[in-house]
């Protein structure tokens, strides 16, 4: 979840506060890839997340306008007295730092861009940046000196922190844009932006990139005005208190006057034929925005052409099958008000960060998630149309002042967003639990292929197999395979083995007589571990005793009277059984009365690694499909520091989906899934106008 800073009326503070954020979220998911690579040495993770947070601090307090570059220097510096008795881990280090800037990419792009609104600064020097890539080098610097014992082990540590920070890099700064963004820090005017980003990428557009407005615009208002074959219009009037224009304006001649009143006057009264109080109602009556021809409008007048457009636009939204009733019925209620307001500002049309754009896009993203069948008691619905009715009142105001119900929603999606965040975490757990318990098998899987090999007991095999892999499994999962438990469980099976093959010197024997008595407990604790009951392991045991014996004589063991030999299980055998179990395939997680649909990876180790790198984030809304539940949209809570495994999530569900983001991303190829909260309401409508404007 990210951390959430009180709203605070002092600047400085409310600076404060998101920088020591955004400080916070970079530290702690750099953290989680750390830890993952270098779990022998949590002293090291803790010193990697120390020194980038101590850089970030530094980088911020000695930037300055007047002297650019200085920073960068102390930076330089730093690197030169950490690497100076180690040219080839310097070099690597640099080498690496590179590949860092260039994955991070726009995502990084965007945040240095927020960070020059939120500082105030003018400007920004590659190295300077308190998020960038220099930072992060210099945790690894501090990483190193603690978990590697020389150069060898520095650049194997480093070969193995690579592969994942590069696929984790995009997303963390993606992260930590958004929240810059969910706090309203806009990025940089963009003669600013392109000062500090010399040599640089440039900077993106604004995130919601797939739909976000702009080209629809300006080809509506193109349309426009190749319609309107330059009459003039009387949109730019100043007007009145009571929203007429004011007489006299230069900007209107007698005949645009006359028909603009005449048209306020039929939309005024159109609106009142349709009660504010009830939506629904509102909804019904206006189910089909009113066309030129409605309000007796002459063809080609630049109003008419705004008000078809307007109307297109309307039946779009109206046609979505993704909004429930009530939701429909709430922007029913507002779009005579938004009419006029189109044809007092056709600005409205052109530019995609108009105020009143700007609330329908937001009154789209505060529903997503609902149902198509969400009555209008739901309590989202139920705030949503209070909003609308606020916002109806306020675009019948002169002049318009939407800043009230734009806040209104901006509080509601944040808070939203957040208590689904909080409610999904059972789940993210539960996912956890299984993903470790997963990944554990699939190291046990390795260890064991590696064990069989060693054994020419079949007794020994089918011993490893039925019961030491479940130890190991368990070691696995508590720490890790550099863990205390992994490593003496596994120095245990190594001892059973050599135990069991004939001795043939004094020496050999000589150990094995003074291990028995101790690696007889050892397999008991680990059997104890897994719950083995004691009659369970005697006959093993007792058969153990008799493979040592012969093992002492330096001869082979006796086959039993009893029983035939059984055949010592294949690696692939176990495989297999290990894919059946803990695998890849779907499978219905459950603990404490909640259930988790998991997704396994279906596709390709290639695919799977790219789609891994894929830009989609927590804190995204999601519309994908199920083979069993049809089209869902859900929230995307929480991703592995592999940002393989993510967890979707809605409130409306009774469970949570967790998915590896190839099964959304092959969905996203063939148009099954998509980034519904990148798209504006507003936005795709209009590009659906635009498309039947165009004739498409």
């Amino acid at each position: 979840m990210l951390p959430y800073e009180p709203p605070t009326n002092r600047a400085g503070e409310r600076q404060l506060a998101l920088t020591r954020a955004s400080r916070e979220i970079l530290q702690r998911r750099l953290g989680d890839v750390v830890r993952i690579c270098a779990a022998h040495s949590p002293a090291a993770a803790a010193a990697f997340e120390r020194e980038v947070g101590e850089a970030h601090d530094e980088l911020l307090s000695t930037h300055s306008d007047d002297d650019f570059g200085q920073a960068s220097e102390l930076t330089a510096s730093r690197l030169t007295l950490m690497g100076d008795d180690d040219l080839e881990l310097d070099i690597r280090m640099r080498s690496l730092g590179g590949r860092l800037r260039e994955v991070g990419g726009r995502a990084l792009s965007r945040c240095q861009s927020r960070y020059l609104t939120l500082l105030g600064w003018s400007a920004i020097n590659e190295g300077d940046e308190p998020l960038g890539p220099e930072v992060i080098c210099l945790g690894l610097w501090a990483l190193c000196r603690e978990a590697a014992r020389g150069l060898e082990e520095a650049l194997t540590l480093l070969d193995r922190i690579e592969q994942r920070l590069l696929q984790q890099l995009p997303l963390i700064y993606g992260e930590i844009d958004d929240f810059l963004a969910s706090q309203g820090v806009d990025a940089a005017p963009a003669e600013r932006r392109q000062k500090a980003e010399t040599g640089m990428a440039t900077a993106p557009p604004p995130r919601n990139t797939a739909s976000n407005g702009g080209t629809s615009s300006s080809a509506l208002q193109e349309i426009i005005r190749q319609r309107t074959a330059g009459t003039p219009t009387a949109g730019s009037a100043p007007l009145t208190d009571d929203g007429s224009p004011q007489a006299g304006s230069p900007t209107l001649d007698t005949a645009a006057l006359v028909m603009l009143n005449h048209l306020l006057a039929r939309l005024a009264a159109l609106e009142a034929r349709t009660p504010a109080a009830d939506p629904l109602a509102a909804h019904a009556a206006n189910s089909s925005a009113p066309r030129s021809q409605d309000l007796d409008l002459p063809a080609g007048r630049p109003e008419a052409i705004v008000i078809d457009t307007m109307a297109l636009i309307f039946d779009a939204i109206f046609e979505s099958d993704e909004l429930p009733d009530a939701i429909r019925a709430a922007l029913g209620s507002l779009q005579i008000p938004m009419l006029k307001v189109a044809i007092i500002d056709p600005a409205l049309l052109a530019d995609e960060a108009h105020p009143a754009r700007v609330l329908l896009n937001r009154l789209g993203h505060a529903a997503l998630g609902l149902a198509r069948s969400a009555p209008s008691s739901h309590p989202l619905c139920e705030r949503l149309s209070r909003l609308a009715a606020t916002t109806r009142t306020a675009l019948g105001r002169q002049p318009v002042d939407l800043d009230a119900p734009l806040a209104d929603l901006a509080e509601l999606i944040d808070e939203r967003e957040r208590t689904i965040r909080v409610a999904a975490e059972p789940y993210v757990q539960m996912v956890r639990t299984h993903d470790n318990r997963r990944y554990a098998s699939q190291l046990a899987s390795t260890w064991l292929r590696t064990s069989l090999a060693r054994t020419r007991s079949a007794d020994i095999a089918a011993f490893l197999e039925t019961y030491w892999l479940q130890v190991m499994i368990s070691a696995a999962a508590g720490e890790s395979p550099h863990g205390e438990r992994w490593q003496r469980h596994s120095r245990t099976a190594d001892d059973l083995i050599w135990s069991v093959l004939p001795k043939q010197s004094p020496d050999e024997r000589k150990r094995l007589a003074g291990m028995a008595s101790s690696l007889l407990r050892r397999i008991g604790e680990g059997l104890d571990e897994i719950g083995v009951a004691t009659a369970e392991r005697k006959p093993f045991l007792d058969r153990l005793f008799d493979l040592q014996t012969a093992a002492l004589r330096n001869q082979p063991a006796a086959t039993p009277a009893t029983a035939e030999t059984p055949a010592a299980p294949s690696a692939n055998t176990f495989a297999n059984r290990l894919a059946d179990g803990t695998g890849n395939g779907s499978q219905l997680l459950a603990s404490d009365g909640r259930q988790v649909r998991y997704l396994g990876n279906t596709v390709g180790e290639r695919t799977a690694q790219k789609a891994a790198a894929a830009s989609w984030q927590v804190g995204e809304w999601l519309r994908f499909s199920l083979p069993d539940a049809g089209p869902l949209c859900g929230l995307c809570c929480w991703q592995d520091p592999a940002g393989a495994t993510v967890l979707l999530f809605n409130p409306d569900w009774s469970w949570a989906v967790a998915t590896h983001r190839s099964v959304v991303a092959r969905q996203m190829a063939t148009g099954e899934a998509r980034i519904v909260s990148r798209i504006g309401l507003f936005d795709a409508a209009a590009e659906r106008a635009l498309r039947r404007l165009s004739g498409g």
